[in-house]
């Protein structure tokens, strides 16, 4: 971690690498969709016609991603899985991110159901990054992670549940 300007507290912005991890690790269906090349993409191809929703779910996502790698605390350590709390967060913040790539593993077959791709692309990305905010103690992270969660699922509950 690098820190640069204290914000307040034991917060700086500064570059956490663990959090550029914990993005990329993310992006990784994106970064292959090229490769893999589905036969139908509805997630590229989605319409959003709220466009207030599209808006803040795009507002919420970045600043969660920005958080997640610029922000970081000089009272946590890199990698630490000493206490309870961090061995829970840090637990769930993996069974998010095996949920998010075995949703697109299906995705990728052409199982592009709405429940699934609801819950395993929409709603588990925002829980990923809340329970690394947990892990982590970044909870201006936890914050904006849980108004994406909210946003993020609304906005697939409406472009794959509601509009079929």
């Amino acid at each position: 971690m690098l820190k640069f300007i204290r914000l307040f507290r034991n917060y700086y912005f500064g570059i956490s690498f663990i959090g550029i991890a914990a993005f990329v690790l993310q992006e990784i269906p994106y970064i292959i969709m090229p490769i893999v090349k589905p036969e139908s993409n509805p997630i590229m191809n989605m319409q959003n016609e709220i466009k207030w929703i599209e808006i803040l779910q795009n507002i919420f996502g970045m600043l969660s991603m920005v958080l997640l790698m610029l922000i970081v605390r000089d009272d946590v350590a890199f990698f630490s899985l000493v206490t309870t709390k961090e061995k829970v967060f840090f637990t769930l913040t993996i069974i998010m991110i095996l949920i998010n790539f075995v949703g697109w593993a299906f995705y990728y077959l052409g199982y592009q159901y709405g429940l699934l791709i609801v819950i395993s692309q929409f709603a588990v990305v925002p829980l990923y990054y809340l329970f690394f905010g947990l892990w982590k103690s970044n909870y201006l992270l936890v914050g904006t992670a849980a108004l994406f969660f909210i946003i993020h699922s609304i906005n697939g509950v409406m472009n794959f549940i509601i509009k079929k």
